[in-house]
């Protein structure tokens, strides 16, 4: 296999960056896919698309969108433990059932709290069918406990969680909800835009909700957070939304629908301020994020759009906050320069490791095969990557990690975020691939999924 480097230039504009690619350079890499475990679309789930969470100790956690139950099938928790000989263990930790009131489709990664509860949200179930927040404790006997925290009820307080809850230091739960919220409806929205929420824990262990933010569908504000959020130094939380913002462009498809990033800033009296930071505009500056930003220790922001950039197939972003409620774009990676060995189009988030290195996934693109195509172009199926700053952190150069072929080693990662370990150790899930005779109809190029370990 060969696995590319190059550089990428990253311009110092002011409000809208013009990208310079880098000379290819003529190493390569010699990473190696490890495949942990092959979905069967039965009691561990199938289709998983929503990342892995990493523990002190190196079990991985992470969700399966369906699967679980030969009754219901909506969905599963899953932990993979170490192995003192090498490898790891497979367990379902919860699977869902809508049909007995407990949500569905869990479609962002998990988060862990300091004595190893597991919260996370589901996107479709739970008493309104709008999706729920639940906790998930582990008991003496080995098994895990669900408590449901909130239900969803759509006009009022949101619908659709499709990003990760995050936890602040008192144990409080921050997420968003892609809809509802009250309000309009429109091809975007439906009972509203969309929510930020906070779910502040209670003396009992209890939990109450509120909304903290309502996205109005008009003016400059945004719609439909899909990702999760992050908190900066100060307290304040960022996220994007996949569409709204003030750039009044026709490149996106429509008028005010390539997307935003925005900051809420907590007030004395429990209140947030909702700003929209930044507007994306067309294809100089991506457009349309839909998952989550991270932070470097210098309050930088990083982020992916599915759209956009100099070969039109969405690149990686910086936000430089510059006060006074401002920040500059600068472009770190445009994907899609040669075809097809670049991923394209990438509906995954990123993670940002102590070095300042980031990773993520592209669920196309590799180069490697024409399966997740059909076509006669060796499109491929989706890879892993790495980008490496320079000390100043104005030039990014990209490793392609691994390029999937679309068989047993998986196909289409979906990840909000992979696991990264301290020996630079890359986790993930693919959503498709593995045992493409498993039974997962309707998709390219079958299988129900893996979950991989790359190693440098």
């Amino acid at each position: 296999m060969n696995y590319g480097k190059c550089w990428t230039a990253m311009s110092e504009g002011l409000a809208v960056a013009v990208v310079t690619m880098g000379l290819a350079a003529s190493s390569f890499g010699a990473d190696q896919e490890t495949v942990l475990h092959t979905f069967t679309n039965g009691s561990d789930g199938s289709i998983p698309f929503s990342g892995l969470t990493i523990d002190t100790k190196g079990n991985l956690y992470g969700t399966t969108d369906t699967g679980g139950s030969p009754e219901f099938g909506d969905g599963t928790v899953f932990q993979l433990t170490p192995e003192t000989s090498g490898g790891f263990s497979f367990q379902t930790i919860h699977a869902f059932s809508q049909a007995k009131g407990d949500g569905g489709n869990p479609a962002g990664s998990v988060v862990l709290d300091a004595t190893g509860n597991i919260y996370g949200t589901t996107s479709n179930g739970g008493s309104a069918g709008c999706g729920i927040v639940y906790e998930l404790s582990p008991t003496k006997g080995g098994t895990w406990k669900e408590n449901i925290l909130h239900n969803f009820q759509g006009n009022r307080d949101g619908c659709n969680s499709s990003g990760f809850v995050i936890l602040d230091e008192a144990g409080n739960l921050f997420g968003a909800t892609a809809s509802g919220g009250g309000g309009v409806n429109n091809t975007f929205c439906n009972n509203g835009c969309g929510t930020v929420f906070e779910l502040t824990k209670l003396a009992n262990g209890k939990f109450s909700e509120k909304v903290i933010h309502r996205f109005a569908g008009e003016n400059e504000d945004g719609r439909n957070p899909l990702g999760g959020l992050v908190f900066d130094k100060s307290g304040n939380l960022w996220g994007t939304t996949q569409v709204g913002g003030h750039s009044h462009s026709p490149t996106c498809g429509g008028a005010d629908v390539c997307g935003t990033v925005f900051e809420l800033t907590p007030n004395a009296n429990g209140t947030w301020t909702e700003n929209t930071l930044f507007s994306f505009s067309d294809n100089s500056t991506g457009f349309n994020p839909v998952t989550n930003l991270v932070i470097d220790d210098e309050g930088n922001l990083y982020g992916t759009t599915v759209n956009g950039g100099p070969s039109l197939e969405g690149l990686v972003f910086k936000l430089t906050p510059e006060g006074n409620g401002k920040v500059t774009e600068s472009i770190v990676h445009d994907f899609g320069g040669a075809c097809c060995t670049d991923g394209v189009h990438p509906f995954n988030g990123l993670t940002i490791d102590a070095a300042g290195n980031l990773y993520g996934t592209v669920q196309g693109g590799g180069g490697t095969t024409t399966l997740c195509t059909g076509g006669f172009v060796d499109t491929g199926c989706g890879i892993v990557y790495k980008l490496t700053p320079n000390a100043s952190k104005a030039r990014w150069e990209e490793t392609i990690l691994y390029a999937f072929f679309g068989e047993s080693d998986g196909a289409t990662p979906l990840d909000d975020h992979v696991a990264v370990d301290d020996k630079g150790n890359v986790f993930g899930s693919a959503a498709e691939g593995g045992d493409l005779n498993a039974g997962c109809p309707g998709h390219q190029p079958g299988g129900c999924g893996v979950v991989f370990e790359v190693k440098p």
